[in-house]
């Protein structure tokens, strides 16, 4: 009869122990994964809650002093209760400092832990022989089910009856825009778009991009839409072709590398102590150990850097390499792929930073594949090993060392994490800083701001450095507490064994197993607190990456659209637009233009004149209406055929930091020599070319700063004669050339429009005389139309506008 109740104590002591842990585990994970708060639909009065856990941990914790007090041979022969009573303590102490522990998890576990306390407490006293510990433990145990019940009670399922949340149906990245999109995936709505265009607004530090704050507030937004962290996790799908190759051969060789050298290094870690404690079992017994010296000498190199460490490095090259050039180029195509509602209000800043991000995913994979898997397992190989070696005391003690080390890492990273965010806002504004002001050199200059810039610039490095000293002062403090963990739970570890030496269950050499293997566990232990730490910020930095491909292209060519040759037959028809779907920029825009033939847009500024000519180049697509272009609407036409079939020149020409040829040749990439220099002389520019000293090679500068606006507009006309379109949009294109040039360059002009059709945007009426025909546009409308003659005979608008011109021209 006693050995029977033994047994049964025995199997609900181990029972309890692991149903506690996995219960814990499981809700806990339940909970995350929840597409609703559970603290939304659980009456949680967490401050309550929060004592009755206290008093279950004291219970667990006096009980098990209570075991040890109650006799010598209590680790020997009661291991079952134990393990029972410190995993359990274990369990709701990390249960009890968790931040966001929900009401569902405790209240699962306290079912639990109820429903197997309840047995034990008739055991103990079926048990019960009147000795003071057994009596103490019962009382325990009974004091147990009662925080138990209380527990339950204040965590019990009660419904609330508001309604539902409101946000399920909205799209899953709802102010993605805000870093870095023009219109995210799963976006439904144009009120979205328009809410987060005002958010972008924000100062440099509050943006998605790189404020981790709002990253925290977007995720948090994501795992409700996406119904926890198994949904949020699988957006990161779009990354897995970058990772692994399908088809490269090399690298998913390498991967197999790393993964046979992961295995090899965790049988390595075990047998390598073992080996040790083998010499040392020789050198107490006066045998001369050479020989097992000689193969922990050999094992050695195979586990460290002239064998294991060295081949996964090599076989991480590749890979790296591959992951970093995959997600690079691609985020680099596709930030070229968005449209213009994207890079007219995004920062170019934050979109470098975005597509440099690649080397996050990258880390991400090295970090979880190559680090935490590998600490896992060998926490995991660590407490079945000792389990079976010592007992299962000194695995329960390692795995609360384990907890103890990683705990402490993340609750002293959360508490330093407001100076880690202000480290880091201050090194962003100071990068801010500097950007703008060698940006922004020449209006320095012109302000004569040197001195406030370097005022300004010193500020925000002071405050970058106090902001960096905070959190070095912190961390430093959290790691001295960490690290002192290490040393307290190797006494404890190495109490434990020196006990089972004496009693004879262990020998010498496995104290010195014991310390090699420990040396061998707390090195991956402390990496890997270290690692959650840097998981989480490459997290986020992937995060950036993330947005950035999920935010699709608002104007792209249609899977069936033509590419066909252009001639220039231009017709708009009912034309209506607006950039942000609410203020509208154009009304009903009516009007034909036929091949060779030149027509002009003149208005104030803000008509719609260039809004015109970027539907046409389809930078954005009309609202209403239709544009077609030799009969195919535009929006039928594949953006490849429309856009070579157009040039442009712009009011302000945008040239590359290179010479004059290279920046000539990007217009055509397989122009020769001969035909550069003809457009140029054409474009009246090619005489002032040969008295640079370096001619057509001479360097232009950032934005071409070392040459005047004539000169910069009249290499823009030069590359669009070398581009030979059939359709040209000429935005104010002799705006910046003086008198004598503009005659030279409209003679050139005048042959160039022969046979092609030109859309002229001008505010010098002078220039559109000859056009064909005439738009007046004032407030987003038509308002006149017609030949100069015509329009003068109207004495309307456009007869206003050349009258105050030619007076002011007289008055010059």
């Amino acid at each position: 009869m006693h050995s029977s109740l033994a047994l049964v104590g025995l199997g609900l002591h181990y029972a309890c122990a692991c149903a506690t842990v996995v219960v814990a585990s499981l809700a806990s994970l339940g909970a995350i994964s929840s597409k609703k708060a559970p603290d939304r639909d659980f009456g949680y009065r967490k401050k309550y809650s929060r004592w009755w856990q206290v008093l279950i941990i004291a219970t667990y914790v006096v009980e098990t002093i209570v075991a040890v007090l109650a006799g010598d041979d209590a680790l020997a022969t009661d291991q079952a209760p134990l393990v029972h009573l410190l995993v359990a303590a274990l369990t709701w102490t990390t249960l009890l400092v968790q931040k966001k522990c929900t009401a569902f998890t405790v209240f699962a576990t306290a079912v639990t832990g109820l429903a197997l306390e309840i047995p034990l407490c008739v055991l103990s006293n079926l048990q019960l022989d009147g000795h003071t510990f057994n009596i103490a433990a019962l009382v325990l145990q009974v004091i147990r089910v009662i925080a138990f019940a209380g527990l339950m009670v204040l965590t019990c399922p009660r419904r609330h009856k508001d309604t539902p949340d409101q946000d399920d149906d909205q799209p899953l990245f709802r102010d993605q825009e805000n870093g870095y999109g023009a219109i995210p995936e799963s976006a439904t709505t144009k009120g979205d778009a328009a809410s987060a265009s005002s958010d972008d607004s924000d100062d440099d530090s509050e943006q998605c991009g790189e404020d981790v704050a709002l990253i925290k507030e977007r995720r948090a937004e994501m795992l409700k839409q996406r119904g926890g962290w198994l949904g949020y996790l699988r957006e990161f799908k779009v990354f897995a072709p970058h990772i692994i190759p399908r088809h490269d051969g090399w690298v998913q060789f390498c991967y197999l590398i790393c993964l046979l050298c992961m295995i090899a290094a965790r049988a390595l870690n075990v047998i390598l102590p073992v080996q040790l404690g083998k010499v040392a079992d020789n050198l107490t017994s006066g045998k001369p150990p050479y020989r097992d010296l000689g193969i922990w000498l050999l094992l050695s190199f195979a586990r460290y850097d002239p064998g294991l460490d060295t081949i996964q490095a090599l076989a991480k090259i590749p890979i790296e390499n591959f992951s970093y050039a995959s997600l690079t180029n691609a985020a680099f195509n596709h930030v070229m792929s968005l449209s213009m509602d994207f890079h007219s209000e995004r920062d170019s800043a934050e979109v470098i930073r975005a597509i440099e991000q690649g080397n996050a995913i990258t880390n991400l994979l090295s970090t979880f594949v190559l680090s935490i898997i590998p600490t896992i397992l060998d926490l995991v190989i660590a407490l079945v090993y000792l389990s079976q070696k010592f007992n299962q005391i000194v695995a329960v003690a390692l795995l609360a060392c384990a907890i103890a080390f990683i705990g402490s890492e993340i609750l002293a990273t959360s508490w330093n994490l407001g100076n880690r965010r202000a480290m880091a806002k201050a090194s962003r504004q100071e990068a801010k800083v500097i950007l703008q002001a060698v940006q922004g050199w020449q209006t320095v200059s012109f302000f004569n701001r040197f001195g406030y810039e370097r005022q300004r610039f010193g500020q925000a490095v002071q405050t970058q450095l106090i902001a960096k000293q905070r959190w070095g002062v912190a961390d430093a403090m959290v790691q001295a507490v960490v690290e002192g963990l290490f040393p307290t739970t190797f006494f404890v570890l190495a109490c434990l064994v020196m006990r089972e030496i004496s009693v004879g269950n262990a020998t010498p050499g496995d104290f010195v197993f014991l310390m090699e293997y420990w040396d061998r566990l707390t090195w991956p232990i402390s990496m890997l607190s270290h690692n959650c730490r840097f998981l989480m910020s490459d997290l986020v930095d992937a995060e950036r990456l993330l947005h950035l491909f999920q935010t699709q292209p608002t104007i792209t060519s249609r899977p069936d659209a033509l590419s066909i040759p252009i001639k220039g037959e231009i017709i708009f028809s009912n034309v209506h637009f607006a950039y942000d779907g609410k203020q509208p920029i154009l009304h009903d825009i009516s009007l034909a233009a036929h091949v060779g033939q030149t027509i002009a847009f003149v208005g104030e500024t803000g008509a719609g004149k260039s809004s015109v000519t970027k539907l046409l180049l389809r930078l954005y697509d009309v609202s209403a209406g239709r544009i077609t272009l030799d009969g195919h609407d535009v929006r039928h036409l594949s953006l490849d055929s429309l856009r070579t079939a157009i040039g442009v020149v712009p009011q302000a020409p945008l040239l590359f930091n290179g010479s004059i040829l290279e920046n000539l040749r990007y217009a055509r990439l397989d122009a020769s020599d001969a035909e550069i220099e003809s457009a140029c002389r054409a474009a009246a520019i090619h005489d002032k070319i040969l008295t640079f000293a370096d001619g057509y090679a001479t360097r232009v500068g950032e934005q071409g700063v070392k040459l005047s606006g004539g000169e910069i507009q009249r290499l823009a006309i030069a590359r669009v004669f070398l581009k030979d379109p059939p359709v040209l949009i000429l935005d104010e294109a002799t705006s910046a050339v003086d008198s004598l040039t503009e005659a030279a360059v409209q003679g050139a002009l005048e042959g160039l429009r022969k046979g092609r059709t030109t859309l002229v945007i001008a505010h010098r009426l002078s220039t559109v005389v000859k056009a064909d025909c005439i738009f007046v546009m004032h407030e987003g409308r038509v308002v006149e139309r017609g030949s100069h003659e015509e329009l003068l005979g109207i004495e309307g608008r456009y007869w206003r506008m050349w009258t105050s011109q030619t007076r002011a021209g007289c008055g010059a």
